[in-house]
């Protein structure tokens, strides 16, 4: 009866522990490079600290629109003079008595509005370089936005990379566990001497530091590839099967006009050259003639809340500041400045935006190329290795051999996953450069 017991708490554990491990292998979703891209749009700080960005310029926009809008405000007041206020009364230029001319204790409430009718083009200049200012950032958020996506692509290709790196170093190790069985049999009936037996034994050392290495490459890759999402990921997904690009990439057509025009850089800068000679306007109107009107309604007494008297004025007030010391021309000058520093930075980006056009164009066609070399090596490969073990098992072809030609097919599968990823990174890189909305 016990024994009995015992059983049937060991199939309950054994189904306990079946069902965790499906549960949490059943969580894990897929980690495509669209997912990942998606959770460093919501994730990633610097995504984050970009719009942010975006929201300081769109307040500065609203306070600066605010000036051409009515203000409306109310004030209260309490006042207490120590005599009480009073005029005196003259008739025939005798003084003949007092008159009231306020409280000792007084309350005053009001009500005032205030309207900008005529600036000379300084709070409509003043807006629109705010406008043009937020325009740049929008343009800054989205560059930033590509650099992220770009970031996590090429992280994400690593990982894709070191894990077909560590693939074939197993592959490599195993290759080499079956030659160790081998030439131990050959040894043991005496057709080998013992220095063939510790030289595969190294070769078999050397790849499992090999496969040390790899693995340590691929957990560093899951690292680098969370730092660009913004989140952890290692132990909430699992990756796809890895590329092997059966079908190749093709580039786009006039790629550097594509960057001239798409990058959101060269809007940006045009943005803030345009923003810079805005300013310099709204700066050349400030000390010019502006008109405001003011109303306001009161009421004062001498107890709250005050009821005694009621008084109303409208005023129509022109300005002109005729002399300011040359700060207004100073500033005009400034953002002039500004404005051709702008435009000679426009010339400058776009000389580097077609360097960085060019050479995402040659990593992309040098890669494959390379890709096409490579997968015939692997093929080649492949087979020098056969036939090597098929005369070592014949004794027509020596351990050597066998080491050399297990190196090598190891070498070309290395160098046909570095021409897979560099070609799928090249691609990506190409997309950033041309300025690529992902």
């Amino acid at each position: 009866m016990k024994r009995t017991k015992n059983i049937l708490f060991s199939i309950v554990l054994l189904l306990c522990t079946l069902s965790y491990v499906h549960s949490t292998w059943a969580g894990k979703e897929i980690l495509t490079v669209e997912r990942a891209l998606r959770l460093a749009e919501q994730k990633n700080p610097a995504i984050a600290a970009s719009v942010e960005r975006e929201k300081q310029a769109a307040a500065r926009l609203d306070q600066m629109k605010a000036s051409e809008l009515p203000k409306l405000a109310a004030a209260m007041l309490y006042q207490h003079t120590y005599q009480e206020q009073k005029h005196p009364v003259y008739i025939g230029g005798n003084q003949v008595g007092y008159a009231q001319a306020g409280f000792q204790d007084t309350y005053r409430a009001a009500v005032t509005l205030s309207y900008l009718l005529y600036s000379g083009g300084a709070v409509q200049n003043s807006v629109r370089a705010k406008k043009l200012t937020l325009d740049a950032y929008t343009a800054e958020s989205l560059r930033t936005r590509q650099t992220v996506a770009n970031g996590v692509q090429n992280a994400y290709y690593d990982l894709h990379r070191a894990i077909a790196k560590l693939r074939v170093v197993e592959e490599a190790l195993e290759l080499a566990k079956e030659h160790l069985r081998q030439v131990d049999a050959f040894y043991r009936n005496g057709v080998v001497a013992k220095n063939e037996v510790l030289r595969v034994q190294v070769s078999v050392s050397d790849a499992e530091l090999n496969r040390i290495r790899a693995n340590n490459a691929v957990n560093v890759a899951w690292s680098a590839l969370e730092r660009a999402v913004g989140e952890r990921l290692i132990n909430a997904y699992d990756l796809p099967e890895s590329e092997t690009l059966a079908s190749p990439l093709s580039l786009p057509e006039n790629p550097e006009d594509i960057a001239i025009h798409q990058r959101p850089e060269m809007k940006s800068l045009d943005s803030a050259m345009r923003s810079a000679l805005a300013s310099a306007r709204a700066a050349a109107a400030s000390n010019g003639p502006s008109v405001v009107f003011e109303g306001e309604a009161s009421k004062v007494g001498d107890e709250f809340f005050p009821e005694k008297m009621d008084d109303w004025k409208l005023s129509l007030i022109a300005n002109w500041t005729f002399f300011d010391g040359g700060e207004s021309r100073a500033k005009v000058r400034e953002a002039k400045a500004a404005a051709d520093e702008f435009k000679f930075k426009t010339e400058d980006l776009k000389k580097q935006i077609l360097l960085e056009v060019s050479v995402a164009i040659l990593n992309f066609t040098s890669s494959q190329q390379r890709l096409q070399v490579a997968q015939s090596q692997v093929a080649s490969a492949e087979e020098d290795y056969r036939m090597a073990l098929t005369r070592y098992a014949s004794q027509l072809g020596t351990n050597i051999d066998v080491l050399d030609a297990r190196v090598a097919l190891s070498n070309a599968k290395t160098q046909l996953v570095e021409a897979i990823y560099d070609t799928l990174t090249s691609r990506a890189d190409l997309d950033y450069a041309i300025g690529k909305d992902i």
